[in-house]
């Protein structure tokens, strides 16, 4: 009974904890195709590159056109949103022949808006946490995302195919009931830690390697592959390669850390311009895997019951409603738990934590 009412607690005070939020954000949630907005004054250029990152759409202005903006709301569908922020400026927001959305701002006539508007990232500001109690404040989780290089064109990364923001703004929306919200910085690259193991991992794509090959040795592998990053436990780290053997979506290592993601995966996502296209069932399925892994790093594992974002992938073959995004109240306590440390579950260097006390205890 107490679990429920800690959990009711939590819901209760997301809207004042999200109110007192001071730092600029901009949180997109691409399945409701709705915005939440706290900006004090920002450029307008500046704010729209915010958006294409967050997003992955594309963005075009009219040369020369300037402006600042201040905002704040929640829950704005894509068009109303745009409508605030951009006062008088006209905007039009149509999906794209190719996939995806593209958002023009202009001034007089839509063909004006020819310049492409880069990609841009807000300040990430971490607050400081109390893990001896939880006051269901909003969880702010930092994100380092690094792109393996590798000689090897089966797992070199490449930073230009895939911008992993708005999958993680699919993360956000299937956590949202948690208030736990996961924040990228921007992506660096990562060299493999040992040489042979990296050539043997590219052995693992060779014709003739079985499943039960690989399901043996590619943890072995990858624990030596991958270098201990010296801040590891203390911030999640996210791992792009180009793809993975026997096409695994996804992977969480506890000892390293690292939620390793493969591109290729997803990269049919993208078009030639970089533009998701945000409104595929297979997009929202990339989010829920990486959803599901970045709850082993909250020290979730997994479970039988269909339709929760934690259930084994062996029995999603089954019947049933299959993977989903549902946490049960203990789920949630036992995340949130793990959220307070500001870092994933790392046994032996970030074990998962005692019980919180709840406020007024």
């Amino acid at each position: 009974m107490r679990l429920w009412i800690l959990f009711i607690g939590w819901i209760g005070s997301v809207l004042m904890h999200s109110e007192a939020a001071a730092a600029d954000s901009v949180v997109w949630h691409p399945k409701a195709r709705t915005f939440d907005m706290n900006v004090r004054a920002m450029g307008l250029e500046h704010l729209l590159g915010v958006i294409k990152s967050e997003t992955g759409w594309e963005v075009l202005v009219e040369p020369g056109l300037k402006g600042r903006v201040g905002v704040k709301f929640r829950d704005k569908p894509a068009a109303d949103a745009m409508r605030l922020l951009l006062g008088d400026k006209r905007f039009s927001l149509v999906p794209r022949t190719k996939g995806g959305t593209r958002l023009m701002v202009y001034e007089g006539n839509r063909r004006g808006a020819t310049q492409q508007v880069d990609g841009a990232m807000l300040a990430f500001e971490a607050e400081p946490l109390a893990p001896d109690v939880d006051d269901g404040r909003l969880l702010t989780l930092k994100v380092k995302v690094h792109h393996l290089k590798s000689s090897f064109a089966s797992i070199n990364a490449d930073p230009k195919l895939t911008n992993i923001r708005p999958l993680l703004a699919g993360v956000n929306e299937m956590w949202r009931s948690t208030n736990i919200r996961f924040v990228a910085d921007r992506p660096v690259p990562l060299r493999a830690a040992n040489r042979d193991a990296e050539k043997a991992f590219a052995g693992l794509f060779k014709p003739g390697v079985s499943a039960t090959a690989v399901a043996q040795l590619q943890s072995r592998i990858l624990h030596k592959m991958l270098p201990d990053l010296p801040d590891r436990g203390k911030v999640f780290h996210i791992v792009v390669i180009y793809t993975m053997p026997r096409a695994y979506g996804a992977v969480y290592l506890p000892a390293k850390g690292i939620v390793l993601m493969p591109q290729v995966k997803f990269a049919a996502l993208v078009d030639a311009d970089g533009v998701w296209k945000d409104g595929s069932p297979v997009f929202f399925a990339q989010s829920n895997i990486l959803a599901h892994e970045m709850g082993h790093s909250l020290s979730l594992p997994h479970v039988a019951t269909q339709g929760n974002l934690m259930i084994d992938g062996n029995l999603r073959e089954g019947g049933g409603v299959g993977p989903g995004s549902k946490l049960t109240a203990k789920q949630i306590i036992a995340a949130r738990r793990q959220a307070f440390t500001g870092g994933p579950y790392v046994p032996g260097l970030n074990p998962r934590p005692a019980k919180p006390k709840p406020p007024g205890d």
